[in-house]
């Protein structure tokens, strides 16, 4: 088994604020009606890019598919579906891609879930990427899955206090290797977020006697590389975070809208 454990330093995110965009971004998409399998956003403007194709627009079981702009069908490798939509319990939504890369389809299965839109608590996020037609398609594929216990995570950034499990949790499973990857913020002294990230990395199958000695060889140099990555992240976060948290929900509603009609 491999360990890596990084900590850096993130510009807060006001949890009102983030309340509030969650729930703006609910009330757009029930704002927005479907006529004819067209979708129109609140102003009347088509918003292009995607159709309802199936179901009532926002209940469990309607179904979107992306549509090319050059011809105006709707695409056979890309379709959204409505799994739930109360915004006091839960909402999910299933997004299923398929590209036909060489005549070897490959699809990757996502859902999402938020619990509850009036007042998040738990967020996540899982994904199966999956190949046919190639030899040992298994080990081309994977799963993956995100959980975010957002009152977990207010109240470790807010206090401090060591939450009892990760607020932020995360697993990769490979035929070959499972990562598991947790999260923990607590505040800095001068009101940003500390934010430390530990990843176990376990060998599966016939890698599982050669991981210790992959860990020995590029261990260090994949530690040095990993905790860049991290750093570069923080410092975009860092960059965009602050001015994006002084907009309020009103503007970035319009803002949203704006960008849903340049797909």
């Amino acid at each position: 088994m491999a360990r890596f454990e990084h900590t850096v330093t993130l510009a807060p995110v006001p949890r009102r604020w983030l309340e509030s965009c969650v729930a703006m971004l609910h009330d757009l998409a029930q704002d927005t009606e479907a006529e004819a399998g067209r979708l129109l956003l609140p102003d009347g403007r088509p918003l292009p890019g995607l159709v309802l194709e199936q179901g009532r627009h926002l209940r469990p079981g309607a179904r979107y598919r992306s549509v090319p702009a050059e011809d105006g069908e709707p695409e056979a490798d890309q379709c959204v579906t409505v799994l739930a939509w109360d915004r006091r319990r839960k909402t999910a939504l299933e997004i299923v891609t398929v590209e036909d890369d060489r005549g070897h389809p490959v699809r990757i299965d996502c859902a999402l879930g938020l619990t509850s839109a009036e007042r998040p608590r738990e967020a996540s996020l899982s994904a199966t990427l999956s190949t046919s037609g190639r030899k040992r398609a298994k080990y081309l594929g994977g799963t993956g899955r995100v959980d975010l216990d957002l009152a977990g995570w207010w109240q470790a950034s807010g206090t401090g206090r060591r939450p009892s499990r990760a607020p932020l949790r995360g697993t990769l499973t490979h035929a070959l290797a499972r990562v598991t990857v947790t999260v923990v913020p607590r505040p800095a002294p001068d009101g940003r977020w500390r934010v430390t990230v530990k990843a176990r990395v376990r060998g599966r199958s016939f890698a599982r006697p050669l991981l210790p000695l992959a860990a020995a060889v590029l261990g260090r140099h994949a530690r040095r590389e990993a905790a860049a990555a991290l750093d570069r992240a923080a410092a975009a976060w860092n960059t965009h975070v602050p001015a994006l948290v002084r907009k309020d929900a009103g503007r970035l509603r319009a803002e949203v809208a704006d960008a849903l009609l340049d797909p």
